[in-house]
């Protein structure tokens, strides 16, 4: 080949290997430097988060450091119907591994009046369709904060992870788990909550566990969530073991060895036409509740210093059987310095039984002693047997009517029900209105006039 034809050729050899390469390379870096393409990836991360979630999502910037690794920050979620605010997050760290992925999340917040979506995206987009998770996913947070309206609740080292049933085994499940530590707390293991979607059955049914150990965890944080664990007051806690279950037919809950402690007794009783006040703790021995089916139930209830309505206990001595063994002379509250009592609820059957003996120091009373006041028993009940919804009727307002329960008329209860308050009475019975001129009635005519 001659020395000009070699020439030549290297010089085209050294354009299409080097050149060309080096200048689609800094072109390439050149372009990726740019507002506009920065921008454009953003959206892109938005639009394919807010996808996979079904919120409205807002991310301030975003960075990626290598490869397998996606910093975003100041990421906010909204409710794409209402806008309120989900859950923001000041930083995500998004990072890919061999086993899946894993997420570090830096100082997230989550509404508590907002957590029914943060379930259901849980739920029916991770649990149950399994389209936005193809691999194992792990959650860590070094603080995890929960506004309510009882304060803001902290929880630290929060561990979390979803394992993705095998798309080619039928009837494979779907495990999501937390593990936290609610902060300010010197326990060493934290509360462990479980969520398993499982379709080994006829029909998918989701379950869940909570179990806290030694560690108390605050009702507070699921206040707006469930009006059932408002009603429990601000400064209730929950421990022990907890199981629920959703199915296609309704759901069931098994309270069995658990614990709610510090529950406001004025709260419980607001919205009832009867008093009773005082810090109360109850205790599931045995909590199966399986709603329009089976209860089998065995609690203990316990309060100190209180005040008990006179028409509570008037409704205790009428439709529970309990002896009042002290003299009311007024319609005022009467104050208690405990109250312990044991209830057995089996199907359509329930059994009371006053346990104040079992208190320290109040040995020497008498069994089935339900209220101590100054030392004495005011209340008293010896192990009455009784249909279970007498106790619906004990705590219902004097304006209710009494109607036949069954699992045929359940259905007929939530649109047959008595309002909260007394209806006025009936219009042809009620003395007839008074006059608006009160100065006709005894008009008589004025006085004569004659003329000049």
């Amino acid at each position: 080949m001659h020395e000009r034809t070699q020439r030549a050729f290297a010089r085209l050899v050294f354009v299409v290997c080097c050149a060309l390469p080096t200048s689609l390379v800094l072109m390439t870096i050149l372009v990726t430097w740019t507002p506009w393409y920065h921008h454009k990836c953003l959206r892109e991360i938005t639009a394919s988060i807010a996808k996979d979630t079904g919120l409205h999502v807002t991310i301030e910037d975003f960075d990626r450091p290598s490869p397998t690794r996606l910093d975003l920050q100041n990421v906010r979620l909204f409710d794409p119907e209402t806008n309120r605010e989900v859950a923001k997050v000041y930083q995500v760290s998004w990072t890919t591994v061999n086993e899946g992925v894993s997420i570090v999340l830096q100082q997230p917040e989550l509404q508590s009046s907002e957590l029914e979506n943060t379930w259901r995206l849980v739920h029916d987009r991770f649990l149950c369709q399994s389209i936005c998770v193809s691999t194992p996913v792990r959650f860590a947070a070094n603080d995890l904060t929960i506004h309510s309206s009882a304060g803001p609740m902290t929880l630290r080292d929060v561990d979390a992870w979803i394992e993705p049933g095998d798309p080619s085994v039928v009837g494979s499940s779907t495990r999501a788990t937390i593990e936290c530590l609610p902060s300010g707390q010197s326990h060493e293991r934290g509360f462990r909550i479980e969520v398993v979607r499982d379709r080994s059955g006829v029909a998918p049914v989701t379950m869940w566990t909570l179990e806290t150990g030694d560690t108390a965890l605050p009702c507070s944080a699921l206040a707006q969530y469930s009006d059932a664990i408002a009603m429990l007051g601000n400064d209730a806690t929950f421990s022990g073991m907890m199981r629920w279950c959703i199915e296609p037919d309704g759901w069931w809950v098994d309270l069995s060895t658990s614990r709610f402690e510090q529950v406001d007794l004025a709260r419980l009783f607001q919205r009832l036409p009867h008093q009773l006040t005082g810090k109360a703790s109850l205790l599931f021995r045995r909590g199966m509740i399986r709603p329009g089916k089976t209860v089998d139930v065995i609690a203990e209830l316990r309060a100190k210093d209180g005040m008990v309505g006179t028409s509570l206990l008037a409704s205790m001595q009428r439709d529970l059987g309990m002896t009042i063994q002290t003299e009311i002379t007024n319609a005022r509250p009467v104050a208690y310095d405990h109250l312990a009592m044991q209830f057995q609820i089996f199907g359509a059957k329930m059994t009371l039984d006053g346990i104040c003996r079992t208190e320290h120091g109040f040995e020497g009373l008498p069994a089935g002693v339900v209220f101590i006041a100054d030392g004495y028993s005011m209340v008293q009940a010896r192990e009455l047997e009784m249909p279970a919804i007498a106790l619906a009727k004990a705590v219902a307002p004097s304006h209710s009517v009494l109607v036949p329960i069954s699992e045929q008329t359940t259905p007929l209860m939530q649109w047959l029900l008595p309002p909260s308050r007394a209806l006025p009475n009936d219009p042809s019975h009620s003395p007839p209105p008074s006059p608006r001129i009160q100065t006709t009635q005894a008009f008589s005519g004025g006085p004569t006039i004659s003329e000049p």
